[in-house]
């Protein structure tokens, strides 16, 4: 399976727009800006006067296509040919009517932006405005059987768009998985990622579940990129045939119904259950475990920094998380002004979150205290903490000892006591308030 033969060529967009295209359930929105779109027509125009004396084609990029047999879904270019294919129906009906146009949603806006400059336009210009895209503008087409191979040679740098980001290829590879779902669970669960801002997506991923996974096996956690996808990507019942996947695979069927029983004889909550479902050391079933996954870890990461971040530790936060506006809001706030304990900010929800995933409130007040301390000790004792600063600290070495190395292989919580408390400040006047805190 691979790009197919003769599968990558150049085709105008008349052609293109006339077959079979879908638009995947992974793919995200219509994102453009207004201003994106009326670039993208100016830019057309402008080769159009060009080609009067240069007979040649106006190239607008790549578009990467999924063959499925049944269709060609857009795997790259979404964004692209539908403002292509709304610029053409407002050459033909310009005269439409936008009165009742749904300006709230991003198509609405540049719908409205687009017809005021083309309703400018003479007749005669819009028709050879519209032959010129149909015939000459041309993209370069690349079809593939293989929905792996093709987002392989995904164009990240595509004409003024905005590339897919991990945890999208990641939506996309899960919800590929969902064959057996019905379709209405499949636009639901779209519906609920989609509702999610994408900073929060990255968030999750990038700077938690990522590092996590990275530091808990001692080793260094660099950008999240697409190459590291594979952390995330599960494990299939139809596939997986190794003792170690049967294991996993049926203790992810059984912890459900498990739950439901020892609610009944046990003060097990909701929480708890979903944190022994969702295991970060533990790899995760294909599919919809995937998508209530980030969901429960979406709650647990906001409610972990309210209480993580609570009393005194509240003004060394780099999130918000004593307003009362923030107090039950589904998004985890930063605050630019405190950006002096991002890195240790997230250092410490990081260990509190591995924490709370292994050993739930066992010993919880103690861990809280130790994992402060041990992740805050970087702000007082250097005059400047960057990323390496924390991903160092993070694997640790021989004469440091790491929480998430500790925790990987531990069988109660009390573990996190053996980290040291000693605390080194720069100097008598850096961070005082802080090193205070931390001697108590």
């Amino acid at each position: 399976m691979a790009i197919l033969k003769g599968g990558v060529i150049a085709i105008s967009v008349g052609n293109l727009l006339c077959q079979k295209l879908r638009i995947p359930h992974y793919q995200r929105p219509y994102s453009w800006e207004p201003a994106t779109a009326l670039q993208l027509l100016d830019d057309i125009r402008e080769a159009m006067e060009d080609s009067d004396l240069h007979n040649v084609p106006y190239v607008l990029g790549a578009v990467i296509l999924h063959n499925t047999s049944q269709s060609l879904d857009v795997v790259d270019g979404q964004q692209r040919l539908l403002t292509l294919h709304l610029i053409l129906l407002l050459l033909t009906h310009a005269e439409e009517s936008t009165q009742h146009a749904d300006v709230d949603n991003p198509i609405g806006r540049v719908r409205l932006a687009l017809r005021q400059r083309i309703t400018a336009l003479q007749e005669h210009q819009r028709d050879a405005l519209s032959e010129f895209i149909r015939n000459r503008c041309e993209l370069i087409r690349i079809e593939t059987d293989d929905v792996d191979e093709a987002f392989r040679v995904f164009d990240s740098q595509n004409y003024r768009g905005k590339p897919l980001a991990p945890h999208d290829l990641l939506k996309a590879h899960h919800l590929r998985e969902m064959g057996d779902e019905s379709d209405a669970m499949k636009a639901a669960i779209v519906e609920a990622w989609e509702s999610v801002k994408d900073e929060e997506l990255d968030r999750l991923f990038s700077i938690y579940l990522y590092r996590i996974a990275r530091w808990s096996r001692g080793e260094a956690a660099p950008r999240f990129t697409v190459q590291d996808i594979g952390l995330f990507k599960g494990i299939s019942p139809k596939s997986s045939r190794s003792p170690s996947s049967r294991y996993h695979i049926a203790a992810q069927v059984a912890i459900p119904m498990l739950n439901t029983w020892g609610a009944s004889i046990s003060q097990c909550n909701d929480r708890d259950a979903n944190r022994s479902r969702f295991q970060l050391d533990a790899p995760l079933l294909v599919g919809r475990p995937f998508f209530e996954m980030v969901a429960f870890m979406l709650t647990e990461l906001r409610q972990l920094a309210r209480e993580g971040f609570a009393g005194q530790r509240t003004k060394f936060s780099f999130y918000n998380v004593d307003a009362e506006k923030d107090q039950n809001s589904d998004v985890l706030n930063e605050r630019p002004s405190q950006s002096r304990y991002r890195y240790v900010s997230e250092l410490y929800l990081a260990a509190l979150l591995y924490y709370t995933n292994k050993f739930g409130d066992e010993d919880l007040t103690t861990a809280r205290d130790q994992l402060f301390a041990w992740a805050y000790a970087l702000r007082v004792e250097l005059l400047r903490v960057q990323f390496r600063s924390i991903d160092n600290h993070a694997r640790g070495d021989q004469s440091t000892i790491s929480p998430f190395a500790l925790l990987r292989h531990a069988e109660s919580g009390r573990v996190v006591r053996q980290l040291a408390t000693s605390i080194n400040p720069y100097n008598d006047s850096h961070e005082t308030e802080l090193v205070t805190l931390l001697k108590n």
